[in-house]
């Protein structure tokens, strides 16, 4: 699943927890949330998965599909690109802020103030 327009694309599943007799103790609601999804998962495989819960939900990038070993992400917009993207914008609005308080002096014709 990938999206085409940069929007955000949610999975969302159930993971049944089962204890050491094999009976089901719990479903866990599931939720990956990306641009765009690597890997796969079908019904009836054993997984791997660690997140955190939010509001009763489980949410994670990652999953270890334990029946086929392959691992499932999520992929958003790279922690780099938005670094940088900050650091650009301090570096403008910074500028800015040199040019119109200290580097554009007084206005033509303004009177000096004698020493």
């Amino acid at each position: 699943m990938s999206s085409n327009n940069g929007s955000e694309s949610v999975w969302t599943f159930r993971i049944e927890r089962y204890d050491e007799s094999g009976n089901r103790v719990s479903l866990i609601p599931v939720e990956m949330r990306g641009l765009t999804f690597e890997g796969s998962v079908s019904e009836g495989d054993w997984v791997r998965a660690r997140g955190r819960m939010r509001a009763g939900t489980l949410r994670v990038t990652k999953i270890e599909n334990v029946t086929t070993g392959a691992i499932v992400r999520s992929k958003g917009v790279p922690k780099a690109a938005v670094v940088v993207f900050i650091i650009f914008f301090i570096a403008i609005l910074a500028w800015i802020v040199y040019s119109v308080l200290i580097g554009s002096g007084p206005p033509p014709g303004f009177p000096e103030i004698p020493e």
